[in-house]
């Protein structure tokens, strides 16, 4: 018997009423037992004061995904969220803590199989469909889950029927209906049926087996021996193969591993590897490495932001576009510089030559080092590469500190013509070309010298009495910074060059200037790298190195913050 007092309390009692209990549910017990279960989480491995053992965060999640019944998990098992994806780092060897959403680490394309699977097992739980049409569908809405969980509820024959799996689901239902109304008929008729043979429609054998054929959910069957061959034509072409369509003429049903795996079941690892291809290709938190026969993946925090990926490999590289790091250059403005450069290249390498007239003697100099101060062998003259003036003009006491590097847009003129302005375009255009290019070719310099560089450091340390590695790894960082450099300097011009606004002239203005400071710490940190052993001087290399680095971590801080002075 059961009776609600005044109190608004339920008492419970038995049928004699002898003894009556009292139960008084209150959110203090409910916050006690969410408290508890996060103390397991946070003693995992440890032991309670009574010697039993706590039960491990692993073993509450195996428990959470035996469970068919529980709800998919949004921010992974290890505390990862806020990803469009989803994924859950933690099962891929380590956890990207929250208080760096943007990290970014190199995985190998095999570590994220298990995760691809596990991203399936949930959307085939929660939807209630096979692992083949959960596949099908991640794929078309991008391996997005919550994507396809929004578009699957609002309207689900549609979606089927888009993706091409809607016969696929209709038969998986009707198996399902028939295996649980079906009752054992073993023994009630020992009459056995006549086999009808059947016709593949693509080799046109009219004689074959019913054991010979494959049946698509779309009813569509051919024989197997069709069957493969039509499977090994389509994975032979690519990654394309995941996006194959039944054979039949106008049939729109998808072809899965399910397919795969009874016809041409040798393939079947070679089809998933382009379905985990298919995965990190439209993951946005993923990009392969494209260092050449690399493997790896580069794997962000969080969708759709920005890094730098360091392959293992030795490749860097950009994680939303994949090309090598571009700051302060965007990834877009990196795209429309390299598409202008592709289309103008002819006429700017036929202005630029190899080699360039000594400005006093007019002796044609080759530049063949990093370094931008010039000195003609021929009648010892000094000058800038850049802009073929006097070395003297680019000094503290002149305060020119590489004036070269900004274009006056009033050296032109003021003629107005369609011929003049195409001028002035092309003029402004080969201004930051040629700066771009100066860098381009000083980089792959130093990249050469880097490469060199562990020979130098052996012959230092031979030539320097009692030193040790240690003592000479400052050349290395050097090297290394000065390629640093020459990237940063390279793409400051493509940034220069779309940085068009009328309203920021002065942010303009000061971009330049840090721009000509940057450049002045990298010629004098290449040329103390460049010199000859017995005449380097290892503190000067070490501040330079210390003053560059961080200046250019200055430069690069102050574009992303708005180029907004404090």
């Amino acid at each position: 018997m059961s009776a609600i007092s005044e109190d608004n309390e339920v008492q419970y009692s038995d049928e004699e009423g002898d003894e009556d209990y009292e139960y008084d549910y209150s959110d203090d017990d409910v916050e006690e037992q969410s408290s508890d279960e996060e103390m397991d989480y946070a003693l995992a491995g440890s032991t309670s004061g009574n010697g039993e053992s706590t039960r491990s965060s692993k073993d509450r999640k195996k428990n959470i995904y035996d469970n068919p019944n529980a709800a998919p998990m949004r921010g992974g098992i290890d505390g990862y969220s806020g990803s469009v994806m989803d994924i859950d780092f933690g099962a891929v060897g380590g956890g990207f803590g929250n208080n760096n959403p943007e990290k970014v680490r190199m995985l190998d394309s095999s570590e994220l199989l298990p995760v691809m699977k596990r991203r399936l097992r949930e959307v085939t739980e929660v939807l209630s469909i096979p692992e083949s049409v959960a596949a099908v569908l991640m794929r078309e809405h991008r391996w997005a889950k919550e994507r396809l969980f929004e578009a699957f509820y609002s309207d689900q024959d549609r979606i089927l029927e888009k993706c091409g799996v809607k016969a696929r689901v209709a038969r998986c239902f009707s198996r399902q209906s028939t295996s649980s109304s079906n009752f054992d008929l073993a023994g009630k008729s020992n009459k056995k049926q006549a086999v009808q043979m059947r016709e593949c429609s693509i080799c046109c054998e009219d004689d074959l087996h019913p054991s010979q054929m494959l049946a698509m959910p779309c009813n569509h069957e051919f024989c197997r021996d069709c069957w493969n061959g039509f499977l090994d034509c389509a994975i032979s072409g690519g990654p394309s193969c995941v996006r194959s369509l039944c054979p039949a003429e106008k049939c729109t049903e998808a072809v899965t591993e399910e397919e795969v795996a009874a016809a041409a079941p040798e393939l079947k690892s070679k089809f998933e590897r382009y379905q985990l291809r298919s995965f990190v290709e439209m993951n946005d938190m993923c990009r392969w490495c494209p260092g050449p026969g690399c493997t790896q993946v580069a794997m962000s925090g969080s969708a759709g932001l920005g890094g730098i990926a360091d392959c293992d490999c030795g490749t860097r590289f950009c994680l939303r576009c994949g090309e090598e790091p571009h700051a302060p250059a965007s990834c877009g403005e990196l795209t429309l510089w390299k598409e202008k450069c592709k289309n103008e290249s002819e006429t700017a390498n036929w202005i630029l030559a190899n080699t360039k007239p000594c400005p006093k003697c007019s002796s044609r100099i080759e530049k063949n080092q990093g370094c931008n101060h010039m000195s003609c062998q021929q009648c010892k003259y000094e000058f800038c590469w850049i802009c073929l003036a006097p070395w003297a003009d680019h000094g503290a006491n002149t305060g020119g500190y590489y004036k070269c590097n900004r274009y006056d847009p009033n050296s032109t003129g003021d003629d107005n013509s369609d011929a003049a302005r195409a001028k002035r375009e092309l003029d402004r255009y080969l201004h930051y070309y040629k700066r771009f290019h100066a860098h381009s070719v000083a980089q792959k310099f130093a990249e050469k010298q880097l490469r060199e560089t562990e020979a130098r450091m052996i012959l230092l340390q031979e030539s320097t009495d009692n030193a040790t590695w240690t003592d000479v790894e400052f050349l290395k960082a050097a090297t290394e910074q000065l390629v640093e450099c020459r990237r940063v300097l390279k793409y400051t011009y493509t940034f220069a060059y779309y940085l068009t606004d009328s309203t920021k002239t002065m942010q303009k203005e000061r971009f330049e200037h840090h721009q000509e400071m940057l450049e002045k710490f990298t010629e004098n940190l290449s040329e103390l790298s460049e010199m000859p052993l017995a005449e380097m001087d290892r503190t000067d290399v070490v501040n330079q190195t210390r003053v560059v680095g961080r200046f250019m971590k200055n430069v690069l801080t102050y574009v992303e913050d708005g180029m907004e002075e404090d």
